[in-house]
């Protein structure tokens, strides 16, 4: 793992990745089996769509690039500005498993606005945060 850190830098989202972190963030959302996903897909894309817009807009959204070619998106992270709150995280499937999601996230986040079923189940990796979906 500490060999692969070197092949990925953070960087702040540019305006060309929002479309990118929409998709993947609805999408995930979504089919992530959390409690939207037995409201039609429709309904659901039309009426969180504003949402996850004014969490890209409100927080720091930081991302996970190849080093060669920052175009190149491994994951992402939707946090308050001040590191209390994580959104969102999500990272591609084939770069799970390396760290990048814990380089994405700060240490001791105070609370989580969104889980799904992976998120559920890494709640307890940050024993002080709590579910607040209303933190938005």
């Amino acid at each position: 793992m500490s060999d692969f850190k070197g092949l990925y830098d953070i960087r702040l989202a540019k305006p060309e990745d929002v479309n990118f972190i929409l998709a993947t963030f609805l999408r995930g959302l979504y089919y992530g089996e959390s409690a939207f996903s037995p409201m039609p897909k429709a309904v659901f894309m039309a009426n969180y769509k504003p949402v996850a817009q004014a969490l890209l807009v409100r927080h720091k959204v930081h991302v996970a690039c190849l080093k060669e070619d920052q175009d190149v998106i491994l994951g992402y992270s939707i946090v308050s500005h001040d590191s209390s709150t994580v959104h969102w995280v999500q990272v591609k499937s084939a770069w799970r498993r390396k760290g990048i999601a814990k380089s994405l996230v700060p240490a001791n986040p105070a609370q989580v606005s969104h889980l799904t079923k992976l998120g559920l189940a890494l709640l307890p990796k940050f024993p002080n945060a709590i579910f607040n979906p209303f933190s938005l």
